[in-house]
């Protein structure tokens, strides 16, 4: 049985105009290709391989990730650096005044120590970016209350009444066995300022460790848990809290040598924290190089994988547009095709 197509005007107007949707996909994809500079449907162009650009674009985006926490901890390891050297500086200052000085004039210039106390507690606080900077990984809570170290000042007054039979400044210390004054600061002072007590003055917790490579780690932080602190407090509190020239010249020399021994330590361990927290900056910029190096080598795959031709994009642009103005006028054509014409 033989049949024939239907043929009508509305049947030639209506081919272009079912082919141009298809042409205007096309075109909106490959100008998009252009943009971009990767297949605008990537899953149908490589097929199995899609799973593959995916693996390599996260782990581009992992590198992106341990950048950005590496450019955080550069910053607060920058923010530690400067504290920990003013620390260092206020303490070395004190230290050389002190030694400087004859061993009559020493006390005087001990007791100028008291006015590092509040500094020191207030650098301890420090913050950057809401984060206290000593808290380690406690870095939402302050590290240091200043009212946890006036309480233990507190108890070392009633310590010291306890210890010699009268309170600071007394002229009873004028005659006090300097062997006397040394028990007090060995056992009460370091008692008070080491160990489990410091660590009940400070809230801070371990420092931070951070993952600054695929497979590496690195402190990135310092805690107010450290000693080098500790040592701190402890000379600038002796400074403060006894009134040292009230004591026998003999027993001012115990109390002094003590405070230039915390500041000596305590420089000395600043400065190790120093050296440390530099070798993780150095162990940071270090692996931001490889991380950049690896960026690149994924980048360079990826490109490989969905990257399009950009010539061959702009030709086929060409050709669609072509198509496109072909197919309008086509249509405009078979619109004028009408018997009306003929009779």
């Amino acid at each position: 049985m033989m049949t024939t197509s239907y043929i009508s005007s509305i049947n030639f107007w209506n081919a272009p105009r079912t082919g141009l949707s298809r042409l205007q996909t096309d075109l909106a994809a490959t100008n998009s290709e252009i943009a971009t500079g990767r297949y605008a449907d990537v899953g149908l162009v490589l097929g199995t391989k899609v799973g593959t650009g995916l693996g390599l674009r996260q782990q581009s985006a992992e590198i992106d990730a341990l950048k950005s926490g590496n450019g955080v901890a550069t910053l607060r390891l920058k923010t530690t650096q400067s504290a920990l050297a003013q620390m260092q500086s206020a303490a070395d200052k004190l230290l050389a005044s002190i030694v400087g000085q004859p061993e009559a004039q020493q006390t005087a210039v001990v007791e100028t120590g008291s006015n590092q106390l509040t500094p020191l507690v207030s650098a301890l606080n420090m913050t950057m970016a809401g984060q206290y900077v000593f808290g380690g990984a406690n870095s939402g809570a302050a590290p240091i209350d200043m009212a946890a170290i006036d309480a233990m000042r507190q108890r070392l007054q009633t310590d010291f009444q306890a210890h010699f039979g009268y309170a600071p400044g007394s002229s009873a210390a004028a005659t006090e066995d300097p062997a006397k004054v040394q028990a007090f600061l060995d056992t009460y002072v370091d008692g008070g300022f080491s160990g489990a007590s410091w660590g009940g003055l400070s809230q801070a917790s371990s420092a931070i460790s951070s993952r600054i490579a695929l497979n590496e780690e690195a402190t990135t932080s310092a805690s107010a848990d450290a000693r080098p602190f500790a040592q701190l407090t402890m000379a600038y509190v002796i400074a403060s809290d006894f009134k040292l020239s009230s004591f026998s010249p003999n027993a001012q020399k115990v109390a002094n040598q003590k405070v230039m021994s915390l500041l000596a330590a305590a420089s000395s361990g600043l400065v190790t924290m120093q050296a440390d927290l530099g070798r993780s900056q150095d162990r940071i910029a270090q692996a931001n190089d490889r991380l950049d190096a690896q960026k690149t080598l994924l980048s360079g795959e990826v490109n490989d994988l969905e990257a399009v031709d950009p010539a061959a994009a702009k030709t086929k642009v060409d050709a669609l547009t072509t198509q496109i103005q072909m197919s309008y006028a086509l249509t405009a054509q078979l619109r004028q095709l009408s018997l009306v014409n003929y009779l």
